[in-house]
C-alpha cells in the first residue's frame, strides 16, 4: 500500500490544526461574479458549500450563483445565500435541501454534523471545523487501484484489513498500537483513539477510524478539542 494517501491527510490535518485559521478565507470578486478564495489559494466549487453557516451554490469555476434557481431547483438570494421562502437557511437549521448538508469525498459521503460550519478541502480530502476550529474533522477515501493495488493484492488486503490497517497507522503515526473494530450502519471501521498523545503534531486528541474493502480505503480523523465530542455518535449517524 502506498503511504501516500495516509501522509496527506494526516499532513493536511496538521496543518489545518497547526494554523487554526486553515478554514478562514474570502470572498473576492471580479467582472463575472463572486468566488470564495481559501488561505492556501485554493477555491470553492462544484455545488453547495457552507461559508460562515450559509449555503451558497458553486459553479464548476468556482463563482458563486446569486439571485437564481441553483440546477438542482433551489432559490438563493442577490448575496448567493440559500433562502428558502425568502428566509435564509443558516447550518444546523430544521430545514435541509438534500444534497446540501452533505460532503463527499471519493466514495465516501458525510453528513455535515451540527456545529462544524467551517470547511476546507484539498486533492484528496475535506476538513470540517467547528466555529473556532478547536475541533477538526478530516475526511479521505481512495480508490485500493489507485494506490497501485492490482485485481489480486486487493482482495488479500481486505482479507488482512486489519493487519494492514495497523501496521499503515504504526508506519505513520510512530505509534505501536493495534485498532479495535466497530460495527457501523454503514460496515465495520478500525478505531484508533489517541487520546492526548501527540500524531505527527496534532494539538490536542486525535480518534481515526480507518475502513480497507477491496474497492476502497476510507479514513475519518477527528482531532483537537473532543472532550464532549461522541465521534462513534457522529460517525454512526453521518455516514451515508
Amino acid at each position: 500500500m502506498k503511504k501516500t494517501f495516509m501522509t496527506a491527510i494526516l499532513a493536511g490535518l496538521m496543518a489545518v490544526s497547526m494554523s487554526m485559521t486553515a478554514f478562514a478565507g474570502q470572498w473576492q470578486q471580479d467582472a463575472k461574479g463572486w468566488w470564495y478564495q481559501n488561505d492556501d489559494g485554493t477555491y470553492l466549487k462544484d455545488g453547495w458549500k457552507w461559508v460562515d453557516g450559509k449555503c451558497y451554490y458553486f459553479t464548476s469555476d468556482g463563482y458563486c450563483l446569486t439571485g437564481t434557481q441553483t440546477p438542482d431547483g433551489y432559490t438563493v438570494d442577490a448575496s448567493g445565500a440559500w433562502i428558502v421562502d425568502g428566509v435564509v437557511q443558516t447550518q444546523g437549521g430544521e430545514a435541509a435541501a438534500a444534497g446540501q448538508n452533505t460532503v463527499t469525498v471519493g466514495s465516501l459521503t458525510f453528513a455535515i454534523p451540527e456545529g462544524f460550519p467551517e470547511y476546507s478541502e484539498d486533492e484528496s480530502c475535506i476538513y470540517l471545523a467547528n466555529s473556532d476550529s478547536t475541533t477538526i474533522i478530516g475526511l479521505a477515501s481512495e480508490s485500493t487501484a489507485n494506490l497501485g493495488l492490482g485485481a489480486e493484492d486487493q482482495k488479500l488486503v481486505a482479507l488482512l484489513a486489519d493487519v494492514v490497517l495497523d501496521e499503515a497507522m504504526k508506519d505513520q503515526t510512530g505509534i505501536d498500537m493495534a485498532g479495535t473494530n466497530l460495527q457501523l450502519a454503514n460496515g465495520t471501521w478500525r478505531f484508533y483513539d489517541y487520546g492526548s498523545t501527540p500524531v505527527m503534531g496534532i494539538p490536542g486528541q486525535t480518534q481515526v477510524y480507518a475502513s480497507l474493502s477491496e474497492s476502497d480505503l476510507h479514513m475519518i480523523i477527528f482531532a483537537g478539542a473532543l472532550s464532549g465530542v461522541d465521534t462513534a455518535s457522529i460517525m454512526q449517524n453521518n455516514l451515508r
